[in-house]
């Protein structure tokens, strides 16, 4: 009589004999799909990158023509405050005032 244990013993190393082809011909289809597959997902992420560092650029450049744009209104502000005050405050508030910065 044959027990459980001596068959799974016997079953194993056939079972590895019919496995080995199976796995070679996965290995050698699937090696090279997997290759192309990482290479074009590292193409992806690279143009990405450069997409990105495009935007950044051109946002950049944007970003500081609106700071340009907010210091001009701010200094126009500015002066024209100091007029209105200067003409309806008395002198005490005026000698009060900060000195004006001019760039």
């Amino acid at each position: 009589m044959v027990t459980a244990g001596v068959r799974k013993r016997a079953m194993v190393p056939a079972l590895v004999e019919s496995l080995i082809p199976i796995v070679a011909i996965v290995m050698t289809f699937g090696c090279p799909v997997l290759i192309v597959a990482t290479f074009k997902f590292f193409k992806l992420k690279e143009r990405e990158l450069q997409i990105d560092a495009e935007l950044r650029r051109t946002s950049g450049a944007a970003l500081e023509q609106r700071v340009q744009r907010l210091e001009s209104i701010i200094l126009a502000l500015d002066a024209d405050l100091r007029a209105k005050l200067a003409a309806a405050a008395p002198e005490s508030v005026q000698a009060a005032l900060p000195p004006r910065i001019d760039d």
